[in-house]
């Protein structure tokens, strides 16, 4: 037997253009209406929401006068900031679409990283360091830091993650630390 609900799917935000805010919402005459004006209502709601905490992480990011490049401090201070993802308005909207206007928002978040880079990437590191209490972070370096979290939602195995840290401490890092940790998640998992 078919299920007959379908999941809602995520909701995209629409892009900046140079004429202003495009939404991605589309109006399709064979759909109906009424769902489709509301689904351009959400987003023009998330998108006003989300407005107001880019312009929060924006003061944020003045806050740090100094060198952003691998500077855990920044990253964590920004990641607190990004928690907002995990608000009930924003839980059926696509991360990547809020990732894009952030970075289409805050053209300096960045300012050390070549205009080709993975932004997203970036702002997950951070967003994934924002769940950790403050007192993790001088357990590891930037650079481990950046390879722990490039494994999404780590952060909320706090037994996984002390096991990992230890092994920072030995001076694992870049792909033997990557190893490491896919070899400690399946021990884990395994049991």
């Amino acid at each position: 037997m078919k299920c007959m609900f379908k999941a809602e799917p995520k909701l995209k935000l629409g892009k900046k253009t140079s004429s202003g805010y495009k939404y991605s919402a589309k109006v399709d005459f064979s759909r109906d209406l009424f769902s489709q004006i509301d689904q351009v209502m959400r987003e023009k709601e998330v998108k006003d929401e989300l407005e107001k905490h880019v312009s929060k992480i924006r003061g944020e990011i003045n806050k740090f006068k100094q060198k952003k490049e691998k500077n855990i401090k920044y990253y964590y201070s920004v990641g607190k900031n990004l928690l907002f993802i995990d608000d009930e308005n924003f839980k059926n909207i696509a991360p990547g679409s809020i990732y894009r206007i952030i970075g289409d928002e805050i053209p300096g978040i960045f300012p050390y990283l070549k205009e080709n880079t993975n932004i997203r990437k970036h702002l997950e590191i951070m967003y994934g360091l924002g769940h950790l209490e403050e007192n993790y972070l001088r357990k590891a370096s930037w650079d481990q830091w950046y390879e722990v979290m490039k494994f999404k939602e780590l952060y909320k195995n706090k037994k996984l993650l002390k096991r990992i840290l230890e092994e920072c401490k030995k001076g694992l890092s870049g792909i033997s630390l990557r190893n490491k940790i896919k070899e400690l998640r399946r021990k884990l998992i395994e049991g």
